[in-house]
């Protein structure tokens, strides 16, 4: 497996992971009446663009590079 194909599920994960972790925190304050923490970037969106990257990272590869370099597809 490529080194893309590879990172696709792991950069999912990772997202989703800090995603629930935010949610937790966000929960838990809400539960003990603490104020919420500020929402300073969306993991969501950027979780989004990081899979979308590596997405099209791994179809240029298979498509383009593998076959110049004479790789079996």
């Amino acid at each position: 497996m490529c080194m893309f194909c590879a990172a696709i599920p792991m950069s999912a994960s990772i997202g989703a992971a800090v995603i629930g972790q935010q949610k937790e925190k966000r929960r838990q304050a809400e539960a003990d009446g603490e104020p919420l923490p500020p929402n300073s970037i969306s993991v969501g969106k950027v979780t989004f663009v990081v899979t979308g990257g590596l997405i099209f990272c791994s179809a240029v590869y298979h498509l383009v590079i593998m076959p110049q370099t004479g790789a079996v597809v």
